[in-house]
C-alpha cells in the first residue's frame, strides 16, 4: 500500500534529521512526493512539501524551497480549511524561506498572517513559539532588537512549560544570546549561550547542526571576551558539522567562513593572540580529520560489513579529549587517533584489534568493555546507587571528547544518558555534603591551623576547601569533576560561578599564609557567601546565615528518596 511505503520513507528522513543529515534527506523526500502525488493524497503531499521545502531552505536553495511551500499553500487553499494549525505552519515555513532569500516584506506579512491563525484558533503551542522564534530572526536582522526580544521571550515562557520541547527551547536561547549580545545585555547573553550548550549536549548528536549553530554562538562569546583561540577551535568544529550537514553552499557554512575570515584579517601576525594553522590544531581537530579522511574511507572499503553498527570518536584519557593540549602535552603519548566502537557480540566477528593508518591508530573497542571500564557498568549506571559507586573522575572520562559518527547509536545512547547528569536526589546529597566540607576545611579549620601555626594542617585544609568548593562548582553546573589535573581548566569554561571561582582561588594562592592570612579568610568567606547565594536563588535553602554546614540540613529536605534523605549529611 502506498501509505506504507511513504510512512516507511518518512521515517528514514526523519532519522537523518535527528542528525542534520539534511542534504541526505531530499531524494527521499522527492521519492515520497512522487507517490504522493500519483496518488493524489494531498494531505501527506502537503507534509511532505513542507519537510522538503525546509530541507532545502537550510541547503541554501532558496527559490526551490520557495516554490515547494508555495505548492503546498496553494494545495491548503484549494483542498483545505485555511483557518488551520497546518496553514499557518505552511505560512510560517515559506515566511522563513523568503525571510533567508531576502524577501523581508513578504516573510514579515506571512509571518503576521500566521500569527493571526494561531491567535484565532487560541493556540498558544510549540507552533506559536516557532513562528515567535522565526519572526524574531526577521526583527533581529532588521535591528529591531527590543521586538526581537520581546517575542523570544514569550517564546521561551511557552516552550518552557510544554514538556519534551528542550531543543526548542535551546533553540530559543541560542536566539537570545545573539538579540542580548547586541542589546549590551551580555550576562543574559552568556546565561543564554550556556544553557542552550547544556540543553542541546544531551539531546541531539554532537554531528547536528543545532549543536553547530549553539558552538557558532559559544564562538562569538569567547571572541567577544578575547579568548581568540578557543573561539577559532569552536568555530572549526562548527564549520566540519555543517559541511557535513547543510553542505557549503548553506548560508550556515558561508557564514561561519566569513567569522573565521574576520579572525585571520583582523589579528596581525605579530600580535601575541595571532592563531596560525600550527598553533591552532587541537588533538581532537587533528583525529576528527584523520577519521573523516582517513579512517572512514578505509572502513568503508575494507571493512563495509561493520559500518552499520558502528561509532567513532576521540574518548576517554588524554589531554586531547579535553581539548585542553597544549605544546606541553605533545612530550608523551601524543599520537594521531581515534576509537572505533563496536557491539562486544559484532567486534567478535573482526580478525583484527587495531588499525594502523600512517601515522595515526585506531583503537577497535566494545561498547560495552569501554562503559565496563570507566563506569564500573556495561551500559553506564542507571540506578541511584549505581552511581554513588562510580568515582566522578572516570564518569568525566567516559562522557568527555567528542563522537564523530554513530551509526548504530548504541554508544550515544548511554553517553547521552550519562551527560544528562546525576539523579537530582544524588546532586541534593552532594550538595548538602559538599557544604559541610567546605565549612569544615575552609571556614572552620583553616582559622584554627593558622592560629595555631600549624603551616601544614593550614595548607591541607586550604587544598580540602579548594578540592570541595571545584566539586560543588562543577555539581551545579551538571558537569562531572575530572581528574586534579585538569580540575582548574575545567573550572574556568563553567559558565556558572566558573570564572569567578577561577578568579578567586588565584586570589587565595598568591597570599601568604603568615604575612597576609587576613586576607585569605576575607576571601574564604565572600566564597562562601557566593554559594549562600546560589542556594538561596535556586531555593534549595531559606537560611541567610554564612557557615555553609547549616545550609545542608536545608537541602536534603527537597531529596525525595527518603533512605537518602534520612542519611547522614556527612556520607556522601
Amino acid at each position: 500500500m502506498y501509505l506504507d511505503k511513504i510512512e516507511n520513507i518518512q521515517k528514514k528522513y526523519h532519522s537523518l534529521l535527528r542528525d542534520g543529515k539534511e542534504v541526505e534527506m531530499l531524494p527521499l523526500i522527492e521519492e515520497g512526493i512522487e507517490i504522493a502525488f500519483s496518488n493524489k493524497d494531498f494531505v501527506k503531499l502537503v507534509e511532505l512539501l513542507n519537510d522538503y521545502g525546509g530541507a532545502l531552505r537550510n541547503t541554501g536553495d532558496y527559490s526551490k524551497s520557495i516554490q515547494s511551500l508555495l505548492t503546498a499553500k496553494t494545495l491548503i487553499e484549494t483542498h483545505f480549511n485555511k483557518n488551520s494549525e497546518a496553514y499557518a505552519n505552511t505560512l510560517m515555513n515559506l515566511a522563513n524561506a523568503y525571510r533567508m532569500n531576502s524577501n523581508r516584506e513578504e516573510a514579515l506579512n506571512l509571518f503576521n498572517k500566521a500569527d493571526e491563525i494561531f491567535k484565532n484558533l487560541n493556540l498558544y503551542n510549540y507552533s506559536y513559539a516557532s513562528n515567535a522564534n522565526n519572526l524574531a530572526l526577521l526583527f533581529l536582522e532588521d535591528g529591531n532588537l527590543q521586538r526581537a526580544y520581546d517575542l523570544l521571550k514569550s517564546a521561551e515562557k511557552i516552550l518552557s512549560e510544554i514538556p519534551h520541547h528542550s531543543i526548542q527551547l535551546a533553540t530559543t536561547y541560542n536566539n537570545l544570546f545573539d538579540v542580548c549580545t547586541l542589546m549590551k545585555k551580555d550576562s543574559e547573553a552568556k546565561d543564554y549561550i550556556f544553557k542552550a550548550k547544556e540543553f542541546l549536549e544531551s539531546k541531539i548528536s554532537p554531528a547536528n547542526p543545532l549543536y553547530a549553530s549553539v558552538l557558532n554562538n559559544l564562538a562569538k562569546y569567547y571572541f567577544n571576551i578575547g579568548e581568540i583561540e578557543k573561539s577559532t577551535s569552536l568555530y572549526n568544529i562548527s564549520k566540519k558539522i555543517i559541511e557535513n550537514t547543510y553542505g557549503k553552499e548553506s548560508e550556515a557554512y558561508k557564514n561561519i567562513v566569513s567569522n573565521l575570515n574576520f579572525i585571520k584579517e583582523n589579528l596581525k601576525p605579530e600580535s601575541k593572540d595571532y592563531i596560525t594553522e600550527n598553533n591552532l590544531k587541537k588533538g581532537i581537530e587533528i583525529s576528527e580529520d584523520f577519521y573523516f579522511n582517513q579512517v572512514k574511507p578505509f572502513i568503508l572499503k575494507n571493512y563495509p560489513d561493520f559500518v552499520r553498527y558502528s561509532a567513532f570518536g576521540l574518548v576517554g584519557e588524554g589531554s586531547e579529549c579535553y581539548g585542553f593540549d597544549d605544546e606541553i602535552s605533545k612530550d608523551h603519548d601524543f599520537i594521531k587517533r581515534c576509537s572505533w566502537f563496536l557491539p562486544r557480540d559484532i567486534i567478535s566477528q573482526l580478525p583484527i584489534t587495531e588499525i594502523n593508518l600512517g601515522d595515526g591508530l585506531v583503537k577497535i573497542i566494545a561498547v560495552e568493555d569501554f562503559y565496563k571500564y570507566y563506569t564500573l557498568y556495561e551500559k553506564g549506571p542507571l540506578t541511584l546507587k549505581e552511581f554513588r559507586k562510580v568515582p566522578q573522575d572516570l564518569l568525566s572520562v567516559a562522557t568527555n571528547g567528542k563522537i564523530f559518527e554513530d551509526n548504530y547509536g548504541k554508544f550515544s545512547y548511554i553517553r547521552q544518558r550519562l551527560l544528562a547528569y546525576y539523579p537530582k536526589d544524588l546532586v541534593l546529597k552532594k550538595l548538602a555534603y559538599l557544604c559541610n566540607k567546605i565549612a569544615q576545611s575552609g571556614q572552620y579549620n583553616y582559622q584554627r591551623c593558622l592560629k595555631r601555626n600549624n603551616l601544614m594542617g593550614t595548607q591541607i585544609a586550604l587544598s580540602e576547601f579548594l578540592q570541595y568548593y571545584c566539586e560543588f562548582i562543577h555539581l551545579i553546573n551538571k558537569k562531572y569533576m575530572p581528574f586534579y589535573k585538569w580540575q582548574y581548566r575545567s573550572l574556568k569554561s563553567l559558565h556558572l560561578l566558573g570564572e569567578y571561582t577561577c578568579s578567586k582561588m588565584d586570589d587565595l594562592l598568591s597570599y601568604s599564609d603568615i604575612s597576609e592570612s587576613l586576607q585569605k579568610i576575607d576571601i574564604i568567606e565572600e566564597m562562601c557567601e557566593k554559594l549562600v547565594g546560589y542556594l538561596n536563588k535556586a531555593n534549595l535553602s531559606n537560611l541567610n546565615a554564612n557557615f555553609l554546614k547549616y545550609h545542608s540540613s536545608e537541602i536534603v529536605k527537597k531529596i525525595n528518596d527518603e533512605e537518602l534523605k534520612n542519611e547522614d549529611t556527612w556520607i556522601k
